[in-house]
Order: C-alpha cells, then sequence, then structure tokens
C-alpha cells in the first residue's frame, strides 16, 4: 500500500489489480469497486494502527512541553488565589491607617480582590482535572490493547461483513474460497504478521453468523409485533 494525499493508505495499481483478478470470476465488476473501496479503507485504518501509530515516546514529547505549561499556569493560579503577585508580595494595594481613599478609587476594593482570587481557584482547579485526566491517558498509552494478530480489532469481521453486504454471499474458511484468498492477501498488504489467517477467519464468520442470525430474529420479532397491532385494529 501507499500513502495517499490525506496521510492515509491506499491500494497501488498493482494490488488493486491482484485483489481484483481473485474477485472476477465471481462477481461483476460493479460489485468490485465497491468492495475494493470498502476494503482499501479497512486496510488503511489497519495500516495506520499498525505503522503509524505513536509510540509511547513519542506521546510523552508531545505531552511534557503541555504538562510543564499547565504545571506553571497552576503555581501561578494558586498564588493569585492566596492572594499574592508572588511568594510573600500581597496582591492588591494595602490600605494604610488613617487614609481616605477617593469615593471612585477602585483600586483597594475588597471586592475585587475576592472576585480575582475565586477564579484564580476555578481555574487552578479545571486545570489540575484537566492535568490528570491527560496523565490518565498517558497511562492508557503505556498499555495498548494486543496489536493485531487474529481479529482482535475486528480486521477480518469488518471485510467479512463488507463481503456479505456487497457481493450478498456468505464468506467462507476453506482455503480454496474466494474470501480465503482476499484475506490472504490483505494480511501481505498491511504488514501483519504471515501466520496463517484460518483462526481469524473462524472467529470472523462465527460473529458475522450470529449478527445476522440476531437481525434475522429482531425482524421477525418486529413483523409478528405489526401483524398483532393490525389485527387489533
Amino acid at each position: 500500500m501507499i500513502k495517499d494525499e490525506f496521510g492515509g493508505w491506499k491500494f497501488d495499481l498493482d494490488e488493486r489489480e491482484a485483489l481484483t483478478d481473485i474477485l472476477k470470476d465471481k462477481f461483476d465488476s460493479k460489485q468490485i469497486d465497491t468492495f475494493l473501496i470498502m476494503l482499501e479503507f479497512i486496510c488503511s485504518q489497519m495500516k495506520i494502527w499498525n505503522e503509524d501509530l505513536l509510540s509511547v515516546k513519542d506521546v510523552k514529547l508531545y505531552l511534557a512541553p503541555i504538562l510543564k505549561s499547565i504545571k506553571k499556569t497552576t503555581d501561578y493560579l494558586s498564588l493569585l488565589e492566596k492572594e499574592q503577585l508572588a511568594k510573600g508580595i500581597p496582591f492588591g494595594f494595602p490600605h494604610f491607617l488613617g487614609s481616605d481613599p477617593h469615593p471612585e478609587d477602585k483600586r483597594r476594593s475588597r471586592s475585587y480582590v475576592d472576585s480575582i482570587s475565586k477564579s484564580a481557584e476555578a481555574s487552578r482547579i479545571s486545570l489540575e482535572e484537566l492535568e490528570a485526566l491527560i496523565e490518565k491517558q498517558l497511562q492508557e498509552w503505556k498499555m495498548p490493547p494486543n496489536r493485531p494478530t487474529a481479529d482482535s480489532h475486528s480486521f477480518v469481521f469488518d471485510m467479512a461483513r463488507r463481503y456479505h453486504q456487497i457481493f450478498v454471499k456468505m464468506p467462507t474458511t476453506t482455503k480454496e474460497g474466494t474470501f480465503y484468498q482476499v484475506v490472504a492477501s490483505v494480511y501481505k498488504l498491511v504488514g501483519l504478521p504471515s501466520e496463517s489467517p484460518d483462526r481469524a477467519l473462524t472467529i470472523a464468520t462465527d460473529n458475522l453468523k450470529k449478527q445476522l442470525n440476531i437481525f434475522k430474529y429482531r425482524k421477525s420479532q418486529s413483523a409478528v409485533k405489526q401483524g398483532v397491532n393490525k389485527v387489533k385494529k
């Protein structure tokens, strides 16, 4: 696969032609074109996951200046919250004993200082919550899901579902079958381990059958309900 203009991945001409050759004896060209569009998108997503996903080191590198900035800002907000411009330096003008300020002189207004202190407190709390969320996400990044080996990311299931939708044919797990050949070819295109796709195919087709059975049951129940409603009328 090659990079497209949007930063994703797409089939090159040889890859597209090879996949078309697998499908052309079974399906018409319009169906094949539609399926390859969907297959290319599915493969692009897996390729991004498998190759373009940032490492923990990269993520920490990007987050470091953000977390540093948040920490510095919360330190300043904490000072304002305590009515200080800096440690030991009070915020606002002191009210000297015996002074008689002008009624319009707001510099010594207690309400101004109180408002700034409360606003600083609310901002500090929000930033600390944001910092905690970022730290939590970083911890999640350190323990990512297993890299795709069988069908841990529904990769083959997505292909099987589109195969069934577009060709109106249930994908099979036989090595001589069209779907098996498509999956085996795609494994190589996206750079997955050169293991046999048998287990992934079994998981995917079993899940697809379960999903179709659920849809079929819901449809029959809906039909029964509509029939009952007609009888009542």
